[in-house]
Parts: C-alpha cells; structure tokens; sequence
C-alpha cells in the first residue's frame, strides 16, 4: 500500500487538528475543517488505510483516529512546517543577549524559563562536561590492606573522594606508586581524549598493581564529568497540568522520575544528544519510542549547546501531541541565539590576544 500524496496530506491533517484540539479526529471533521474536495467515504477509506499501515489508532469503536508514533515520527521528519514564532517570542530570546558571556548560571537557568514560557511545556537542562574532563590533581591514602581513599582535587578547587576496593593486597608504597603515576599521566590532562598508548603506559608505571588502571580511569572521568549527584532542572511542570494527558498528577510524578539522572532512561537518552553532529542537534523522543520506553503519553525535544565551556542539554517536554514545530523551531533560535552569544565571548578573547593585552577578563562585555 502506498503512502501517496493523497493520503500524506490527510494524514498532516489530522495530526494538525489532534495536536490542537487532543480529540480523535474524523472523516466528517475533516471535511469541515480541511480543505478537502473528496467525499466523506473517500477520506475514510484513506483513513482505514493509514490504520492499517500503522500511522493511526482507533481508540474507541465509533471514535475518529489518533495519530500514532509512527505518524508523528513522520511528521517530524517529513510534513511539519516552520512555526513562525511571534515579535513577543523573539523579544524573550533577545532577553538572553543582555547577560555577559561569562553568566552561564545566569543564562542557562533563563533560556530554560525562556523556552517554557515560550512553549507552555514544561522545559530541562542538563549540563556535562564535553572533551575537557580534567582533573587537577590527585591523591590517594590507604585506608585497609585491600581498600584505599582516591582523592581528586577538579580545576574550580573542589574536591571529589572515591572509596576504592581494590580486590588485592596494597600497602603505603604501592598507593604511592598509583598516586605519582595518576599525576604524571593525567592530572590537568582532558580525560576523555587519553589515547591507548597512554593507557598502555599508564599500565607499566603502576607495575603489578596494572589492573586497577581502567577502573581508576573510570572513576576520574566520572567525577570530572561531574556525573555522581547531578540533577535534571526542569522548569514549568505546572504547564503540563494544562493537557488531559497530564491530569493525573501520579503520572506526571512517575515522568520526573524518568528524568532523574540515575535513571536508565535518561542515561539512555542523553549521549545520543550530546554526541548528535553539529548538522544535527536535536533529537525527537516521541512516547514510547524503543529507545526512549517508558515515556507513555510524553514526548521529549532535545538539543545539546555549547556555554561557556560545557555543554549543555536544553530540552523541552510536553504530551505526545505536542506542537512540534514550535518545540523544534524554539530550540533552533535558541541555539542561534547561544551561538551567538559563544561567538562573541570568542571574538573579544580573539581581540584581546591580537593585542596582547591578557589582563583584561575576555567574558565582559
């Protein structure tokens, strides 16, 4: 069975009016409110055959159809057009040009306000560390004969400490010899890019004791990911009341729980975000897609962004039925407008090195 032009046009249709009105849509609705020159029998005709190519669900015996994943996937990909966002909408992103390059507290903890007021979802951050997971220095005390205390001192002066079990016998000179190695090798170094010959030496510096190497290296990267503890932020659940999804308050605790950072779903959902190409930034979770399960009646609309010097996931979160195109289109102007704001701070560093004055603080406008 083709999906023919005929059948495209009626199927946009109908996730159009379900995305506005959350009710199923049928062929005599259709009729009045598209802009159709087919007779009722032939659009329901078309109707039973988008069912039975999956892209609509009939939830009751004598209801219209819903769209289903399948449809909206498509939509995303394929039929939704540009939302035109409105002079109020463009003025709130043009709020965010106002902070200094170095606020990114600031910024982040406003664009999130930002895109939930621009939305009326509900809208996420997460920030991780990209390519620069640095620790500054390490240390390390003997705590038992088989356990010891590894200490990671992160370049803003925090301190992170990890427990270590290490499975084998270890006295004050093998700690000693795992501390001075971790230094030479890695202290002020980006973790993320250590490459196998690194490791490899890594592994003769610390002898017999060179089973412990990945496991350490694991735990460093982590802490200086800042991976232990992190929390998701998340602005305007309140919004999400607003849809007949989201009435019952139950469900929309169970799907903050999805959003916490020990969570499988979110563990699952965010590298494929932050390791997306720069041609393509945001990713579409769309109810229980197999990669995002457990999301239900919600949809998820990511992008990962540079600020300052990490990365941060903005996202924003609604029903299934969401407004794609003004989820997509808001987070594409945010990420012009974070662009811009990192292209700036860039252009004043550039300045001030071109004149080799390195005094002054290069984020200030």
């Amino acid at each position: 069975m083709e999906l023919n032009e005929r059948k495209l046009k009626i199927l946009k249709s109908i996730i159009d009016e379900y995305i506005d009105h959350g009710e199923p849509v049928g062929s005599k609705h259709l009729l009045q409110h598209g802009s159709f020159s087919l007779s009722s029998a032939t659009i329901r005709n078309e109707m039973s055959d988008l069912e039975q190519m999956g892209y609509l669900d009939k939830p009751h015996a004598s209801a219209g159809r819903v769209p289903s994943g399948s449809a909206y996937r498509l939509y995303v990909e394929e039929l939704m057009k540009e939302y035109k966002q409105s002079t109020e909408q463009l003025d709130l992103l043009g709020e965010l040009t106002r902070f200094k390059a170095n606020e990114v507290d600031k910024i982040v903890t406003k664009a999130r306000k930002i895109m939930s007021k621009m939305t009326n979802y509900a809208s996420l951050t997460v920030e991780e560390n990209v390519g620069e997971c640095v620790v500054e220095r390490f240390d390390a005390l003997l705590i038992s004969s088989s356990s010891m205390l590894l200490v990671m001192v992160m370049p803003d002066g925090s301190v992170n400490t990890k427990h270590i079990n290490t499975g084998i016998a270890i006295n004050d000179a093998d700690v000693a010899i795992i501390k001075n190695a971790l230094n030479f090798s890695l202290a002020g170094k980006p973790l993320g890019g250590v490459s196998l010959p690194e490791i490899m030496q890594l592994e003769e510096q610390f002898g017999a004791l060179r089973s412990l190497v990945n496991p350490l290296l694991r735990i460093a990267y982590e802490a200086a990911a800042g991976s232990d503890g992190k929390s998701v932020e998340v602005d305007g659940i309140t919004n999400l009341l607003a849809y007949p999804e989201f009435k019952n308050v139950e469900r929309v605790k169970d799907l903050l729980g999805l959003l916490e950072p020990d969570s499988g779903n979110i563990k699952d959902l965010l590298p494929a975000v932050s390791n997306s190409s720069a041609d393509s930034k945001l990713k579409v979770y769309i109810g229980d897609d197999d990669d995002a399960s457990g999301l239900s009646d919600a949809s998820i609309v990511f992008c990962s962004l540079p600020v300052g010097k990490k990365n941060t996931i903005f996202g924003i979160l609604g029903p299934r039925r969401m407004d794609y195109k003004k989820a997509t289109t808001a987070l594409t102007r945010l990420s012009q407008t974070m662009q811009s704001l990192s292209d700036r701070a860039d252009n004043t560093i550039d300045s001030i090195d071109n004149n080799g004055n390195l005094s002054q603080h290069t984020d200030d406008r």
